[in-house]
């Protein structure tokens, strides 16, 4: 259990760094479309505020000035008569004042107001303080200009207005081309921006949009206000998930419900994770809306495991979980409803959008299937929770449900508010607010005992049965169980397991174990004995069995060379030509030699290599040399694979070589070969006609025939031929075939 806790808490810690990682270096802001069409080729227009630490950071190579733009106060003096001389002139002129809110517009803007108000050191305290003020009298009108009084460049002015260049001062920006890549178009010269630190007015204009929406427009008060805190929030919205979940994880009892845990976290970090991919996206288009399609497939995914939450927190360990029926009947509808929001395109059932309208972003409604969709996830929220109190309704601790209850309420109310536009739930960041709606759902319902956790192991240890204790780092004890102290005997067996900040000691009495102990000690010195004299016995008999086989092994190796012997000790007496004995010997030798070859391998299993074969041959080919007989091999020597095959052609080789040697003084001549003729192994030998007949040697054509061969004995004239030939596959031994090295005479 304590490792699965590790592995839980492990893959959600992962699961997050490697959000964080992949996080970090996002950015949030409209000016990164610019930067995401240079990386791809394309030409931007861009000011020498964005331009210059573009180049500087190697993001572009070329850059075009084409304008200088000035930020003005543009009067329409048709519609008021007002004296408007500078920036401070614009809250005692009484008129309503526009304002280009666009993007960087609004950034610049509110840098060269601020130039204005507070010189070269400027921060944007002095422009909030006058815009918040003329807001508070109603004479703001952000993205306006329409209005008596426009702030905004002298290139944006509408026509027939009076162009004001403010007496405390301004800035004067310029515009242009910026690319990657070599234009044909030529920069204006002499083109050059009033206020060159490049660093301090980035650094000013990055908290502008977040400063016009707090201090001046009064919203986003509660949640993320520019590109930069919509990264920051997020990435500590990822550490809340992955904290809160190892926690949760940590410390559930049950293998479901942290299954359940753990996949609600990894649904919560690819919400997250989709919600700034989608706030990436250059431009508003169709992936921008199939990304916002896909959060209420994971507010299904999310609905769907808090009610399999729900479902598992009374199983026991080790049941196979398989999802039940109704979990299916619960899981359809939403599917269907997801399914028509991912294909609103084809009807506007859930939006209704216009896409003709650049606005539809923010100018849109809902249809009858979102509104199906909220109560789906209300309905379903509802069952979670009453299959969990169902489940818990003996939790002695009653009181603590109405947390959980009310986390519930207030996210139906909020997601009631958010479809409604209320501007306090509709400013917030509906991913963030559901994911920390989920958590504390999650924590409250455990400290409620709706979700069972290992917190009562205090009373558990305490009353165990096994005498036991936890100590600190110093020994101490710091829990002790209720049977007694630790004993310390030759009866009891001390144990010891090391936890965060100590160890964990109990006892066991080993009393009975150790009775048992002595017993089989007892058995195993009279086995041990028992077993000594078996071994005394055993070497005896392994003795006499040695000896036997070796004595039945020398009558066979006796047997198989009898014949030969005997012959050798004939030749010997007569005192005939030593070359004949040498040519015996030979084959004695060999003889030997392949009769324990044969001994060692398996019946039907030996076999004797073509070259081998070949070398015993020429070896018998040497020594009938020397007693005046030439043998002749023709072509390459091919030997069969089985080894008593080979023994016999042996055998037969030697019979044909003996035969004919020719007498004292005299020089004959044989041809051998050994092949495949035919489907079958065939050895030839054609040799001189002798005195006497060729006859082979007692019992070797028997052999021969039992091994699945023939032997052919031709008279040619003034030659005789010797054939032996084996079918390619050779018979059972079942059936009189001999094995390797018996003797045949």
């Amino acid at each position: 259990m304590r490792k699965g806790i590790r592995r839980g808490v492990g893959f959600t810690a992962a699961l997050g760094f490697a959000m964080l990682i992949l996080l970090s270096g996002c950015a949030v802001g409209g000016e990164n479309g610019m930067y995401a069409r240079l990386r791809q080729g394309e030409v931007a227009e861009a000011f020498d505020a964005q331009a210059v630490p573009a180049l500087e950071a190697g993001l572009a190579k070329y850059w075009y000035p084409q304008e200088a733009v000035r930020a003005v106060i543009a009067v329409d003096r048709g519609r008021t008569h007002a004296i408007i001389s500078g920036w401070n002139d614009l809250l005692s002129a009484g008129v309503t004042v526009g304002f280009d809110d666009t993007s960087v517009h609004c950034e610049l803007l509110m840098a060269a107001m601020a130039y204005g108000l507070e010189g070269e050191g400027f921060t944007l305290r002095g422009v909030a303080a006058l815009l918040a003020a003329l807001r508070a009298k109603g004479l703001f009108a952000p993205g306006s200009l329409g209005a008596p009084v426009v702030v905004c460049f002298d290139t944006q002015a509408p026509a027939g207005m009076e162009i004001v260049v403010p007496a405390e001062g301004t800035l004067t920006y310029v515009k242009g081309l910026l690319s990657n890549h070599p234009l044909n178009v030529a920069g204006e010269a002499g083109l050059r921006a009033a206020y060159t630190d490049y660093g301090h007015l980035n650094t000013v204009c990055r908290d502008a949009v977040r400063v016009l929406r707090r201090s001046v427009l009064r919203v986003r008060l509660y949640s993320s206000a520019d590109g930069g805190e919509h990264q920051l929030f997020a990435l500590l919205f990822i550490v809340l998930v992955t904290v809160c979940i190892a926690s949760v994880v940590r410390r559930a009892m049950q293998k479901g419900v942290r299954r359940a845990c753990l996949l609600l976290g990894a649904l919560l970090l690819g919400w997250m994770t989709l919600r700034l991919l989608k706030y990436q996206l250059p431009s508003i288009g169709a992936l921008n809306r199939y990304f916002w399609y896909s959060f209420y497939l994971f507010q299904w995914a999310l609905l769907l495991t808090l009610l399999w939450l729900a479902w598992v927190i009374d199983i026991p360990e080790g049941r196979v979980m398989k999802p039940p029926k109704w979990f299916l009947y619960a899981a359809a509808p939403g599917g269907a409803l997801v399914a028509l929001v991912f294909t609103n395109e084809l009807h506007n059932w859930a939006f209704r959008l216009d896409l003709s309208n650049p606005n539809w972003a923010s100018e849109y409604g809902y249809g009858p299937v979102h509104t199906i969709f909220i109560v789906y996830c209300v309905l379903l929220t509802l069952a979670a929770m009453a299959m969990m109190l169902r489940k818990v309704r003996r939790n002695p601790r009653r009181g603590g449900v109405l947390f959980p209850l009310g986390f519930y309420l207030l996210l139906t109310v909020y997601l009631a508010a958010y479809a409604m536009r209320i501007p306090l739930a509709w400013e917030s960041d509906m991913t963030m607010v559901v994911g920390v709606f989920i958590l504390l759902f999650l924590e409250t319902s455990i400290r409620a005992g709706m979700i069972p956790v290992n917190s009562k192991y205090k009373l558990l240890f305490t009353h165990s049965p096994l005498a036991m204790q936890i100590v600190d780092s110093e020994d101490k004890a710091a829990l002790s169980s209720l049977a007694g102290p630790l004993r310390r005997d030759g009866d009891t067996l001390l144990f010891a397991a090391p936890i965060a900040g100590g160890r964990v000691l109990w006892q066991e009495d080993i009393t009975a174990l150790n009775r048992l102990h002595r017993e089989v000690e007892a058995s195993v010195g009279q086995l041990t004995a028992a077993n000594a004299m078996l071994a005394r016995e055993e070497k005896v008999k392994r003795a006499v069995e040695e000896e036997n086989a070796r004595t039945q092994l020398l009558a066979q190796l006796e047997a198989e060379i009898v014949g030969a012997t005997a012959r050798l000790s004939d030749m010997i007496g007569r005192r005939e030509d030593a070359a004949r004995i040498a040519l015996l010997v030979c084959y004695i030798k060999r003889r030997c030699n392949l009769f324990f070859r044969g001994r060692e391998m398996p019946q039907n299993e030996g076999s004797l290599p073509a070259d081998e074969l070949a070398v015993y041959m020429d070896e018998l080919a040497e020594f009938a040399g020397y007693a005046g007989l030439r043998v002749a091999f023709a072509g390459q020597m091919q030997a069969p694979a089985e080894l008593r095959r080979a023994i016999l052609f042996y055998d037969v080789f030697y019979s044909a070589a003996d035969w004919a040697v020719p007498g004292a003084g005299e020089t004959g001549h044989m041809l051998a070969s050994l092949g495949r003729e035919g489907g079958r192994t065939t050895m030839r030998l054609q040799c001189p006609e002798g005195a006497a007949p060729f006859r082979a040697e007692e019992g070797l054509a028997e052999a021969i025939a039992a091994a699945g061969g023939a032997m052919e004995i031709k008279h040619l004239g003034d030659a005789v031929g010797i054939n032996v030939s084996f079918s390619e596959k050779p018979p059972s031994s079942e059936g009189g075939g001999r094995r390797p090295g018996c003797v045949y005479g």
